[in-house]
Formats: structure tokens, C-alpha cells, sequence
């Protein structure tokens, strides 16, 4: 190409590129000036500039997506065992539970007692009595459990056999000095009951016994001589009831 270019137009483009290269020199020198003396106006030349200032960091971007989730550590080691705790408070009552299954029949039990052996009375001798030689008379009966004792007679009918106890507690008339009474067991003389006092006074006598009695069987008290006493407070009374059945 250089070969066909004519003589002027040769001169002038090596002047043209001689003139670039010394502009070029030159902006070199201005460069390092510059770096040595600081910074001054943009050079006219296209070279490279100056290193700028440096900026404040800006704000923080916003955050990014969650990562993966990591895999799962080891377990630790067994930690010491602590101290026990406190009590705890009582907790509410819990649910009624469900009805347990029946239970297996139970033994049979003793026979209870029939009405017929339930036999028991107490009498009580409200006013005074004096019919010496004849069967005592009750005015009162305060129990009388299967009505065996016969208030009219004073007397009592045994009805099974059986062993049967019997209690007379009396009180002497003030107007008599001794007295007499019998628990008579079919027309038979059992026990005697006596008291003595002088006139104008009163005394207390007392007795029982177990008798073995057949079915039938009448027991009561006869007077001997002398008088009984009697009023609200019942000093005087005659009791018995049924120990046990026999065959």
C-alpha cells in the first residue's frame, strides 16, 4: 500500500502519525504529574483519568431466600442427674373409670333368726302390790317380742325349747318389815327372793337364772308375804328372753 502512495501523500501521513506519538508523550508526562502532585483537570487527551474517591457503603440488600435445612447432629452425651423437684400440686379428680366386671357370687351367709325364736319381754310394776300366796300381777309391759309373757297372768309360756334367762328386781313395801317372792317354774319353786327392813323404810332385792325349757313351759313370780312397792319410777320389774334353741 505504502508502495503506490505518491511522495506527498507519504510525507504527510508520516507527519500526521509523528504528531499523534508526540501527543501521546506528552499526556504520559501529564499523568505522572498528576499522580505526583494530586488531582487536577481532566486531561484533554483521551488517556486514562484519575482513581476516584471512595465511596460510603450503601445500605444492606435485602435478605435472601432461605437455605436447604441442615442435617440433624449427633445426640449429645447423658447429661448428670438433677435434684428431685418439688411436689406438685394435686391434680383435679380424674374421670369416672368403667364399670368393673361382677364379681363372683359370695358364701352363703348364717341363717338369720326366725320370728319364732325372737322372744324377749320386760315388765314393770307400777303400783303397789300386797295378794300374799298368789301369782304377781304386772302393771305395765314395756317389751314383750312375740307376746309369750301374758299380761293378764303375769305369766310367760315358753314356745320352743330352749335355754331361757330370767331377772326379777324388787322393792320392799315401807309398810311391811320382810317379803317373800318365788320364780316358780311350773308350779315348781326355782329361786327365792327376801328382803328385810324395819317399818318405815324400803329395800331392794334382786335375782336371775338360766332355765332349760321345753316347748309349753310357764314361768312367773309368786308372792310370799309382805308387799311390793311401785310407782312411775319402776323399782320392781321381771325380764327374760330366749339364750338359744334346743333339740
Amino acid at each position: 500500500m505504502l508502495g503506490n502512495m505518491a511522495p506527498k501523500d507519504f510525507l504527510t501521513w508520516s507527519l500526521l502519525t509523528l504528531l499523534l506519538f508526540l501527543r501521546f508523550c506528552l499526556c504520559q508526562d501529564e499523568h505522572m504529574e498528576t499522580a505526583q502532585n494530586g488531582p487536577q483537570s481532566p486531561p484533554e487527551c483521551g488517556c486514562r483519568g484519575d482513581f476516584g474517591y471512595r465511596a460510603y457503603q450503601g445500605p444492606p440488600g435485602p435478605p435472601g431466600m432461605p437455605g436447604n435445612h441442615g442435617n440433624n447432629g449427633n445426640n449429645g452425651a447423658p447429661g448428670m442427674e438433677g435434684s428431685k423437684g418439688d411436689k406438685g400440686d394435686k391434680g383435679d379428680l380424674g374421670p369416672r373409670g368403667e364399670r368393673g366386671n361382677h364379681g363372683p357370687k359370695g358364701e352363703k351367709g348364717y341363717p338369720g333368726i326366725p320370728p319364732e325364736l325372737q322372744v324377749a319381754f320386760m315388765a314393770s310394776m307400777a303400783t303397789h302390790f300386797s295378794n300374799q300366796n298368789s301369782g304377781i300381777i304386772f302393771s305395765s309391759v314395756e317389751t314383750n317380742i312375740g307376746n309369750f309373757f301374758d299380761v293378764m297372768t303375769g305369766r310367760f309360756g315358753a314356745p320352743v325349747d330352749g335355754v331361757y334367762f330370767f331377772t326379777f328386781n324388787m322393792m320392799k313395801h315401807e309398810d311391811v318389815e320382810d317379803v317373800y317372792v318365788y320364780l316358780m317354774h311350773n308350779g315348781n319353786t326355782v329361786f327365792s327372793l327376801y328382803s328385810y327392813e324395819s317399818k318405815g323404810k324400803m329395800d331392794t332385792s334382786s335375782n336371775s337364772v338360766v332355765l332349760k325349757l321345753a316347748k309349753g313351759d310357764e314361768v312367773w313370780l309368786r308372792m310370799g308375804n309382805g308387799a311390793l312397792h311401785g310407782d312411775h319410777q319402776r323399782f320392781s320389774t321381771f325380764a327374760g328372753f330366749l339364750l338359744f334353741e334346743t333339740k
